[in-house]
């Protein structure tokens, strides 16, 4: 389920998406995606075992740009069911942006 999130992120039209942490802040008149998620452990019987990739997707976008943002919505939406939601909004004055940060959930399969 992870990789297709990522590849549907991908699949967005002029979307540059980077997983994990980049070494510099977004740039430029476009969105940027940073995807980052670790697996969640449920443990029993003396063992561990991953149950769900919890992780976020950080949208960079200059102005609202609501296009691009109903584009991922529709993304986490369509991979992740109910299992995310948008946790903050605000303007990062450092790169002149709106940063989105969605919270997203998928079960391992």
């Amino acid at each position: 389920m992870y990789t297709q999130l990522v590849d549907a992120l991908k699949a967005i039209k002029g979307l540059p998406v980077a997983e994990h942490e980049w070494n510099t802040r977004p740039a430029g008149n476009h969105a940027t995606v940073q995807l980052d998620f670790a697996a969640a452990q449920d443990s029993g019987n003396d063992h561990h075992q991953d149950t769900a990739y919890e992780g976020s997707v950080d949208l960079y976008t200059k102005g609202q740009d609501w296009a691009v943002a109903a584009q991922v919505e529709t993304v986490l939406e369509s991979i992740c069911g109910a299992a995310w939601h948008l946790n903050s909004k605000q303007y990062d004055s450092g790169v002149h942006m709106i940063h989105r940060e969605y919270v997203f959930e998928i079960e391992v399969i």
